[in-house]
């Protein structure tokens, strides 16, 4: 099976380091049939958590990106696909809406980096087990509001604060076994709305076993009733492209998923998990 990864940045994306030609000529290396451009849309600065959506500056950057697919097209062996990651929507509603609505987008992916006047989990400096605790709590809350917003199509990487808290040495996780009902709470959102949630293989680099979600919260979403989820690597450089894909393919067969989710203009396609 030929995978299509559905979350990939490149220089139109401040944090990334690979052209828009050159992912895509990575992801042809690697084999996909298709790569997704989902470059961040954020509604907060990254380093101070304070709302500043600038989505006048972001457009320009997005047709750029297009411009500079178009130049470099013809005798690409991969599909490309545009899509957005509107990070911390919540922040500034009708903006993020606004941004949403960009006419020729395949997916929206809503995400929370960072809370309110609080800086990205990137950056944030952790000092005890128990801010991460509360940390967690407060970004499962802003996961919530999320997921009851109708600007989006999938959420993604639900866990986004492990990874961080894990690499500065805390112990601290979002696992259904400690926040099950706020987990449920989401999902449900989501389920209730027609939205989906994305499976995030970048948890598998650098040493990782799982993804965001993990296997418990997937097995969660299928025993709700959840069916639209997404596959993407999450890469920001094109030696990332593709990583994880497959491995997060096979996880979802073994949690007992029949089909993964390919969106085309907003719509959901059902690819069979063969």
């Amino acid at each position: 099976m030929r995978y299509a990864d559905q979350h990939v940045h490149c220089t139109c994306s401040f944090d990334a380091a690979g052209t828009l030609p050159e992912m895509a000529a990575a992801a042809e290396r690697r084999g996909l049939r298709a790569v997704y451009f989902t470059d961040h849309v954020d509604m907060a600065d990254a380093r101070t958590g304070e709302t500043a959506p600038d989505w006048e500056q972001v457009r320009g950057k997005l047709l750029a990106r297009e411009a500079e697919h178009a130049a470099f097209a013809d005798g690409q062996g991969v599909e490309v696909r545009f899509g957005m990651e509107l990070g911390e929507p919540c922040q500034a509603p009708e903006t993020a809406a606004e941004a949403a609505g960009t006419e020729g987008l395949d997916l929206v992916i809503a995400s929370v980096h960072n809370l309110p006047h609080t800086p990205d989990f990137y950056f944030y400096d952790y000092h005890s087990e128990a801010e991460c605790e509360e940390l967690n709590r407060r970004y499962l809350t802003e996961l919530l509001r999320t997921a009851e917003m109708d600007c989006f199509d999938v959420l993604g990487h639900i866990g986004y604060t492990s990874r961080y808290m894990a690499q500065r040495g805390f112990r601290e996780r979002i696992t259904v076994a400690k926040y099950g009902d706020e987990l449920r709470e989401i999902l449900l959102r989501l389920i209730e709305n027609g939205r989906g949630i994305e499976c995030n293989g970048s948890g598998f680099r650098g040493g990782g076993s799982a993804p965001f979600p993990d296997r418990d919260v997937l097995t969660l979403y299928r025993e709700l009733g959840g069916e639209i989820i997404t596959v993407g690597s999450d890469a920001h450089d094109p030696t990332q492209i593709g990583m994880g894909v497959e491995e997060v393919y096979g996880l979802l067969r073994s949690c007992g998923f029949l089909y993964v989710t390919e969106f085309r203009r907003r719509n959901p396609l059902f690819i069979t998990l063969t």
